[in-house]
């Protein structure tokens, strides 16, 4: 028969009863199960289905939290060990923080789950970047300005955090201040009295510290419920949410009857009021860990059981074909494949027939249920450049002159997809390609991008027209002759459809919803105010100048292109197929 000691927590000796030493086991077992999930995230971070949920934000709030949790799991087995003013600071700092940090990270839902529904109607945006300091001090104007700038650059989510930054400011600086003014906790306060260490856990001092957790669970938590209502993710990142504040709800008001009535003195005994908070806390912690560790393990498993699939074909494919004409690369295209975890396995030639005719209905799924719409977004930018190209380079250049225009507007569209949709500064959802890859187009398209994103005025743009610019050396990446690299026209000109300029607040409906710090390539005639003009009074263009690189050609983006339409083929389109075969075509969406 387990030993309980009858007085319980009684700030005598310590609790080696069978609770106080269950105690102690459970929280040391918990916590090693709790790192390990921490070191297996982290190792994994850069995973597609948890690189947007900022993990190292998600993991920073769920450590912190558990310092709480674990300090609780002792508290009765050291039986008052714990000095007073040590319980307060954690109750004021680990609690409240932790709460802070998880509710920015899981904020990330709302913001990635708005901006993928903007990006089905507006993918035309981009964030700036933050222009490069000048010499001097500078003008109380000039460094307006360069707040100004600063400010947009910042994404929704740093906004958020940076609001959930002065909270954490504002509960610690309300702490230190009863703190110091309560003589519970030193000597020099002014108000209250020394006590006993029982007293001491008692007071108005104490109840600053759960106003966080009360208002999130009754206030931020329900009004983020709201707002994510018909949010249909496949990572169950809703559903997380939904546990961890449906737990944490009665935390708050058992705490304050444990604390402040006398009634709860025989559960006090055994079950202190910090361990009211322990569910909900270990709720938030277990949901935020397990949910992406499932995903990770449930697409390696599917990832590895197509990969065996197309094994198993391609070995068939050779054993059948005696003179090796069909091989896997070949066949993917035409050729639905079979998995017995999986089912039918629609070919990749399906998936091209809907990417060249109406995709929005995948556009939609993507965007809404996987949140990683900008994959498809991507695959028919590029079909639609490819197709522009093709068209551009053998029906229209019948000179040298029209070839090199032609050339100069193929680069501008790529610009535009490069800058929206791949480079990882000013995409807002830019695509997961490989290292080597993305290297290879930054390289090609970096320097103009800096040029175009950097939001500057014609005032403060740098002159592109010399034909060798210490500037810009990047203008000639060994040209194999003086034809390679060409200047581009200016639009005002020759292109009338890409000048830079702001995303006008009423310009849509769903701008309001995206990231204020957005951009977008648009079409501005010479009428429009809102366009940069020059002294001449003509539209001012970024690029005017600015070279097109000799390695640019219709196939710059053929290798990214192949890594994301596979990745879509084997992941995306499989389990879009399945869903819409489920669900007889419902139509999914935001309401956010």
């Amino acid at each position: 028969m387990v030993y309980l000691n009858p007085g319980g927590f009684n700030f005598g000796p310590r609790n080696l009863d069978g609770y106080g030493i269950s105690n102690i086991a459970f929280g040391v077992t918990y916590s090693i199960g709790l790192y390990a999930a921490c070191i297996y995230l982290w190792y994994q971070r850069h995973h597609p289905v948890v690189k947007m949920r900022k993990v190292g934000l998600m993991l920073l709030s769920v450590l912190v939290i558990h310092v709480f949790c674990f300090m609780v799991f002792t508290v009765y087995t050291l039986n008052g060990a714990w000095p007073c003013t040590v319980e307060y600071w954690a109750m004021n700092l680990y609690l409240p923080i932790g709460i802070g940090l998880w509710q920015a990270q899981n904020q990330q839902l709302v913001i990635v789950s708005r901006q993928q529904s903007h990006l089905i109607h507006s993918n035309h945006t981009y964030r700036p970047l933050l222009p490069p300091r000048g010499r001097g001090v500078g003008t109380p104007r000039y460094w307006l300005w360069r707040v100004k700038i600063w400010y947009r650059s910042i994404s929704s989510q740093g906004k958020y955090e940076g609001f959930v930054l002065i909270g954490i400011v504002i509960q610690f600086t309300v702490s230190f201040v009863i703190y110091n003014i309560s003589r519970k906790f030193n000597r020099y306060g002014i108000v209250s009295h020394h006590t006993s260490p029982g007293l001491c856990r008692r007071g108005w001092e104490w109840a600053p510290s759960v106003v966080w957790q009360f208002l999130w669970n009754y206030f931020f938590g329900p009004y983020l419920l709201w707002k994510i209502r018909m949010v249909r993710d496949i990572y169950h990142w809703r559903l997380q949410t939904i546990i961890a504040v449906v737990a944490g709800l009665p935390g708050t008001p058992l705490w304050l009857a444990a604390v402040y009535t006398d009634k709860f003195g025989p559960v006090n005994k055994y079950w202190l009021p910090a361990m009211w908070f322990v569910p909900g806390m270990m709720a938030m912690e277990i949901m935020t860990l397990a949910f992406p560790i499932y995903q990770i393990i449930k697409h390696k498993r599917d990832a590895r059981a197509i990969n065996r699939v197309l094994a198993d074909f391609d070995q068939k494919k050779d054993s059948d074909s005696s003179n090796g004409s069909i091989t896997l690369r070949t066949s993917l295209s035409t050729v639905s494949l079979k998995s017995k975890r999986n089912g039918k396995m629609h070919s990749m030639e399906s998936l091209d027939k809907c990417l060249a005719g109406n995709h929005d209905s995948l556009q939609v799924y993507a965007s809404c249920m996987e949140l990683n719409g900008e994959n498809i977004i991507f695959l028919t930018k590029v079909l639609a450049f490819k197709q522009a190209c093709e068209k551009a380079f053998t029906t229209t250049c019948d000179s040298s002159t029209n070839f090199h225009r032609a050339r100069n507007d193929m680069f501008r569209q790529a610009l535009s997809i490069f800058v929206t949709l791949v480079h990882s500064r000013t995409a807002s959802y830019p695509i997961n390609i490989e290292s080597p890859t993305y290297s290879s187009l930054e390289a090609i398209f970096g320097p103009a991008t800096t040029v175009v994103a950097m939001c500057t005025t014609p005032s403060r743009t740098t002159s592109f027209t010399s034909t060798s610019s210490n500037v810009t050396p990047w203008d000639e990446p060994q040209q194999p002759s003086s034809q390679a690299l060409t200047p581009l026209a200016s639009p005002a000109e020759e292109f009338p459809s890409f000048p830079m300029r702001v995303l006008s607040k009423d310009s849509s409906r769903y701008a309001k919803k995206g990231n204020g710090s957005s951009e977008r390539i648009v079409g501005v005639s010479e009428e429009d105010t809102d366009a940069p003009h020059n002294v001449n009074n003509q539209v001012h263009d970024p690029l005017e100048g600015v070279r097109v690189p000799a390695e640019f050609d219709e196939k710059v983006f053929d290798a990214a292109f192949k890594s994301i339409r596979y990745m879509v083929w084997s992941e995306t389109w499989q389990r879009y197929m399945v869903w819409k075969r489920t669900s007889g075509q419902e139509t999914v969406g935001h309401a956010i």
